[in-house]
């Protein structure tokens, strides 16, 4: 259990940094839309986008899943279980639901306490915005990526 619980976090956390990277890339996509429109060129436009970190991304998730499906289709008997409740939560006996529940309230209470010091640092963003214009994107993945890290952290306090 306590090496399942290790890999499903470092799943989570490749997950969140590739969506993060794939983000970026299509946010510069974006920007470069958001000038054509600006701009209102004469016609024929174009958009670059690297579709690298996304392909990457989604080959990432399937592999990802393709490892993670098998073992939680037994474990949890419905596929919206399997899909709907995070991987972490693979609880065998009354000792790892209680360090589960342990490690959820931290995790919460954490949360309590990073939300207003992520919601500030977005005050930042007209200071930063030519140098670093996927700071929101950088902002918003902090968010569960600290969660994800409270709850292992607690996890193996508590284990």
């Amino acid at each position: 259990m306590k090496l399942s619980i290790f890999r499903n976090v470092l799943y989570s956390i490749i997950s969140i940094a590739l969506m993060g990277w794939a983000l970026s890339t299509i946010y510069y996509a974006y920007m470069g839309f958001a000038t054509i429109v600006k701009t209102n060129p004469e016609p024929p436009w174009m958009i670059e986008i690297n579709m690298l970190p996304v392909f990457i991304s989604i080959i990432v998730g399937i592999i990802f899943a393709a490892i993670t499906y098998p073992q939680l289709k037994k474990k949890r008997k419905s596929w919206k279980n399997v899909f709907l409740l995070p991987i972490e939560f693979e609880e065998g006996d009354e000792r790892e639901k209680e360090l589960t529940g342990k490690a959820c309230r931290s995790s919460y209470i954490i949360m309590w306490k990073t939300f207003p010091i992520i919601t500030s640092l977005f005050f930042l963003y007209p200071f930063i915005s030519d140098t670093v214009p996927y700071y929101p994107i950088i902002l918003l993945l902090l968010y569960p990526l600290i969660q994800v890290t409270a709850y292992f952290v607690s996890w193996k306090k508590n284990y």
